[in-house]
């Protein structure tokens, strides 16, 4: 039951990040909805063997958005600059709302070590997270916010230069933030700077996304 519970959870988590995702880039979700949930349980059961089964949510961060990208990639079948752009920013999107409900808990006494897989603190966070995400979600496609420069075409030609390279660069610098997000939170123990990072990460990418928005570079 427990392993059901677990499941339930980290699958609705993962199904909220990506419709976030698809919403902030405005991607149809007509007919990709087998794609999605199939991803959401397909990331699930990677979390679960990272996190309960070889205990190493540590590294967790860093190989969860690699397979996601992959996903978005292959099954979705994103051209790759763009599948890789979007895995940061829904990623880093999600956490923006994850940490600032972590420093809350903090603010009122809850200790960051109970925030353990599978506990009932934890699942009142990941409950939380998913109802914001997915009603944030729900506002951007109601009122139609959002980005529209992913191209549909998988294998659009890009140049890596002028815009798209400093949001390639800002990729790389926010998966480093992910990447390294469980390991600041749990061993070195400063969420704090890493909700801060992450934030001005998530800042950075969002003022050139807009830029590449309204321009053809």
């Amino acid at each position: 039951m427990k392993t059901l519970v677990y499941f339930l959870f980290s699958s609705t988590e993962w199904l909220a990040l990506i419709v976030l995702t698809f919403a902030m880039f405005k991607l149809q979700f007509k007919g990709y909805w087998g794609q999605i949930i199939l991803t959401a349980v397909a990331m699930s059961f990677l979390s679960h063997f990272l996190f309960i089964v070889i205990d190493k949510r540590v590294i967790a961060t860093v190989l969860q958005p690699p397979a996601l990208f992959l996903f978005l990639w292959q099954v979705f079948r994103i051209q790759v600059f763009y599948a890789a752009l979007i895995t940061v920013y829904g990623y880093l999107g999600y956490l923006f709302i994850q940490y600032a409900i972590m420093l809350l808990q903090l603010g009122i006494g809850v200790p960051l070590e109970s925030l353990v897989p599978g506990s009932g603190i934890m699942y009142v966070l990941q409950g939380i997270s998913i109802c914001i995400v997915l009603l944030i979600a729900w506002l951007l496609i109601k009122f139609r916010v959002g980005y529209t420069f992913v191209p549909d075409y998988e294998h659009t030609p890009f140049t890596l230069k002028g815009i798209n390279l400093r949001l390639f660069l800002l990729i790389i610098a926010g998966y480093c933030a992910i990447a390294s997000s469980n390991y600041i939170a749990f061993t070195i123990s400063i969420p704090t700077l890493l909700a801060l990072l992450s934030y001005f990460i998530l800042g950075v990418l969002l003022y050139y996304a807009q830029r590449k928005e309204y321009t053809n570079d």
